[in-house]
Parts: C-alpha cells; sequence; structure tokens
C-alpha cells in the first residue's frame, strides 16, 4: 500500500504522556503529564492529583494481522531501537538492555499469542518521523509498528505541545480513506474520520514512537534510582511500551501537604501501584495486576482466527 504523510493544519502534535506529576514549585518529578496534573480533592492533608480508574485503553489500537502495516499477515508487532542519540553517561548497550527486558517483560504475559519482534535497525540511522517533523532530526518516513527513537531535548516536547516529560510516545494513525497517515493525536477528537477496518471503535495504529528527554536524568540502579530527580531506565522503557501497545493510564496518586499547605511528599496510593499509574516515578519494572489486565482486554484475542481486539 502506497502511502503519504498528510500535513495539514488538522495535524494536533498532541501526544502520550508519561508517569510522574507536576507539583507548583518542584522540578518536573519523574515524567511530567500535564493533562493529569490538576487537583481533584483535598482532605486530611492530602491533595489528589491523579485518580484514573477503569480499563484504560487508548481510542486508538492496533488491527491484527493487519496488511497495511505488513506484508504478511501476521499477529507479531515489530519494534526498532535507535541507539543514535544516547542519554548522558550511558552505553548503548546499557540503552539496549533496558528497552529489551521491559519487550521481555509485556513478552513474558501468557495472555495472547502475539509478541514483540525486534527488527534491526540501520546502524548509525536516526529514526524517528516526529522527531523529523520537529526539525530535529529523525527521519522522513514512519516505521511500523513501534520504534523507540532515542533521547531528545526538551524543545521536541514543547514543539508537540507535550509538557517535557521524561517521555512520551507519538502515534500515527491510518486516515479514514486509507491513502494517508495522520501524526499526532488527532484521533481522539474526530475518530470518525479514521481507518477503522475491524469496527472496534478505536483509529487503527500504523506506528508508534517512544522518546526519552535528553534533559532528564536517567540510572539503572533499581535501589537509589527513582526519586523525585532520577528515573530507572528500565522503568520508564516499561511505560512508554505500555502506551505504545495501546494502554492508558490508571491509578491514584496524592501529594502530602503540612499544615501551611507546603508540599511534603509524592506517592502513589498503596492499593493502586501500577506501571500505568501517571505518578508512578517508583522503580516498576514489574506488571501488576491491574497492568496484566489492562494489556489482556487488548491483545487476549489476537492469534484467534477471526477474531479482533
Amino acid at each position: 500500500m502506497s502511502v503519504r504523510t498528510r500535513t495539514t493544519t488538522r495535524t494536533i502534535m498532541r501526544a502520550l504522556g508519561a508517569a510522574g506529576a507536576l507539583v507548583a514549585g518542584l522540578a518536573a518529578p519523574a515524567s511530567a503529564s500535564f493533562n493529569h496534573t490538576k487537583i481533584l480533592e483535598m482532605r486530611g492533608g492530602y491533595t489528589v492529583v491523579t485518580h484514573d480508574v477503569g480499563n484504560q485503553a487508548f481510542p486508538l489500537q492496533y488491527v491484527p494481522g493487519d496488511v497495511r502495516r505488513h506484508e504478511a499477515d501476521t499477529d507479531a508487532l515489530y519494534y526498532r531501537i535507535d541507539l543514535t542519540e544516547l542519554p548522558t553517561g550511558f552505553t548503548a548497550g546499557e540503552v539496549e538492555s533496558a528497552i529489551e527486558s521491559a519487550v521481555a517483560t509485556f513478552n513474558a504475559v501468557p495472555c495472547s499469542k502475539t509478541r514483540l519482534v525486534r527488527v534491526d535497525a540501520d546502524p548509525g540511522a536516526d529514526l524517528g518521523f516526529a522527531q523529523h517533523l520537529t526539525g530535529l532530526g529523525g527521519s522522513e518516513n514512519p516505521l511500523p509498528d513501534i520504534t523507540f527513537a532515542g533521547w531528545v531535548p526538551t524543545e521536541f516536547f514543547e514543539k508537540i505541545g507535550q509538557f517535557p516529560a521524561n517521555g512520551v510516545t507519538f502515534p500515527i494513525v491510518f486516515d479514514g480513506d486509507e491513502s494517508s497517515l495522520v501524526p499526532g493525536y488527532d484521533a481522539l477528537a474526530a475518530p470518525g474520520d479514521y481507518s477503522d477496518v475491524d469496527h472496534d471503535g478505536n483509529a487503527d495504529i500504523y506506528a508508534m514512537e517512544v522518546y526519552f528527554n535528553s534533559d532528564s536524568t536517567f540510572t539503572t540502579d533499581p535501589v537509589t534510582g527513582n526519586s523525585l530527580f532520577a528515573i530507572d531506565l528500565e522503568s520508564i522503557a516499561l511505560h512508554e511500551l505500555g502506551h505504545a501497545l495501546g494502554m492508558d493510564h490508571f491509578g491514584r496518586t496524592e501529594i502530602i501537604l503540612d499544615e501551611n499547605f507546603e508540599f511534603v511528599d509524592i506517592q502513589v496510593n498503596p492499593n493502586s501501584v501500577s506501571l500505568m499509574n501517571t505518578n508512578n516515578y517508583l522503580t516498576t519494572r514489574e506488571l501488576s495486576g491491574s497492568d496484566r489486565a489492562s494489556f489482556c482486554q487488548i491483545y487476549a484475542n489476537w492469534g484467534t482466527p477471526g477474531r479482533g481486539h
């Protein structure tokens, strides 16, 4: 299928934010998601800033065996890793190891037959279509299905209309006439304008691109890492991969204030600690029951003849 990229004023460059709260007077702890940062409730010294419940999946999803993404009918999802743009102080091997561990975590969920399969990127190739659109490098053509597109400066997040988080996932969907691709998060605003060949009510994904903020601080130490000012690399890769697989945020987060309403601490509600909690700044290298349920809701029927997701 010949695909051209639409670049009209309808293109909305809003992307899927990573975990983390933005608290007034603080540097953005973990990965800030502007759209989830609002006071929902105040009681007894606790300020609730997120409370996302229920089955949280995006209204845009991959179609199983979609021949528009791959010539062969396959239930696999393919991914690439751009190792040309690395975080300060990290080797390509350390980045590769963290991402591969994140992939292995999702591949180990037993409810689905679909698997994430790596495709070797051209050595030295700077991948990332969203990055190209912002004039900060990248490549002219988006690649299915998932691209870990490397580390980009805060300027990139600002240009796509996203608060500078530690990580972000950028979607590209099929247009309604299936002759072009639409980058950004337009599909939420007008889903009827986008392809939905399996009639599941979701826009059909062509590609998801994962970016990390080169101005943030990362670590590979699961014990001393993931403070308010450093994020565990594997944890953020796992969280963003969840987004790339169509999972939204869920969970509850509270900010603890003193009697003068000064910031004391931020904590994820112990009853809702999950990888996909928007404010989970803890080291999280495993999936919670909620995370697995969300993944299985989307992918349990993949690989079953005649059934979609």
